[in-house]
């Protein structure tokens, strides 16, 4: 079985490096890496050549952003005989045995695509993602496992169904890849593009499932423009919502609930989904880094 795991980066050149060390330091050792460098300027590309030859890189044109990329990447590996797909992000954590655990998660669950949980680290760790319930489209609600920042207890293990999954740390067969067509990179050039992937593998029949005993850290600080829970000022703020490129893109909310709310309601969450971005910018705005 070829395992392959894909990369997108944007300059942020010593994530990348440290990713690609822990990488190197798995205990599982058959699988091969791709990177996609959209267009770095930091020296990325030069610095993965000299200390990773191994790695595959695929220079993408500075335009690419993270959804085309990622299918770029994706391309990449399939064409070197790619089985297993785990999408990474570069600004993430993981201990020795990352892969192994998501190799054994797949050969025990063939069909399905498979996530991990998302913890931040401070000075304990907190839950940044766990799994969504249901979506209740009309009320633009996620129903989550946990909130976000809630602090992580050592109980917590299993595998979870769940409607979404990023694409820090993914599992996704080549053949459930190739048959939903890949990301959207047309609706979602940025964000939103893994989310939908998920709900489309369901709409396809297939499960998404999240395991609470494997981990991954994520810096999330480091996020985009828009996001609530980042320290920014009103006006940062709200012209990302005029970006196309941004999490709180107007176009792209309209296109996600378009796709995935019923037809009947989706205008109704659209507009509710904008409502709460405010409210939860004006509640949450410091709560990154008013935790310890």
């Amino acid at each position: 079985m070829k395992i392959f795991v894909v990369i997108a980066v944007f300059n942020r050149k010593e994530y990348t490096m440290q990713c690609l060390q822990l990488l190197e330091n798995q205990s599982f050792k058959d699988f091969s890496i791709v990177v996609v460098d959209d267009g770095s300027t930091d020296g990325t590309n030069e610095a993965i050549q000299n200390s990773y030859p191994d790695v595959m890189l695929v220079q993408g044109t500075g335009n690419w952003w993270w959804t085309k990329s990622m299918n770029k990447g994706c391309e990449e590996a399939i064409k070197h005989g790619a089985e297993v797909l785990i999408t990474l992000n570069n600004d993430t954590l993981f201990d020795e045995k990352f892969i192994e655990k998501l190799v054994r998660l797949h050969h025990e669950n063939p069909r399905s695509v498979l996530g991990c949980i998302n913890l931040v680290k401070k000075e304990q760790e907190y839950i940044f993602f766990s799994g969504i319930k249901k979506n209740i489209w009309w009320k633009a609600r996620e129903v989550k496992y946990h909130k976000a920042f809630t602090p992580m207890v050592n109980d917590l293990s299993g595998l979870h169904n769940t409607r979404c999954l990023n694409g820090r740390g993914t599992v996704i067969p080549v053949s459930i890849f190739k048959e939903i067509g890949g990301y959207d990179e047309n609706k979602f050039p940025q964000y939103a593009s893994d989310y939908d992937l998920t709900l489309r593998v369901q709409r396809h029949a297939y499960k998404c499932l999240i395991s609470y005993d494997v981990k991954v850290y994520s810096f999330v600080e480091e996020t985009g423009d828009g996001k609530s829970f980042v320290k920014q000022s009103g006006a940062t703020f709200f012209k990302s919502f005029i970006n196309p490129y941004s999490q709180t893109s107007l176009k792209m909310w309209y296109r996600y609930y378009k796709e995935h709310a019923p037809q009947t309601t989706f205008i109704l969450g659209f507009l509710i989904q904008q409502l709460r971005t405010i409210y939860a910018f004006c509640k949450k705005r410091n709560l990154l880094s008013d935790i310890e």
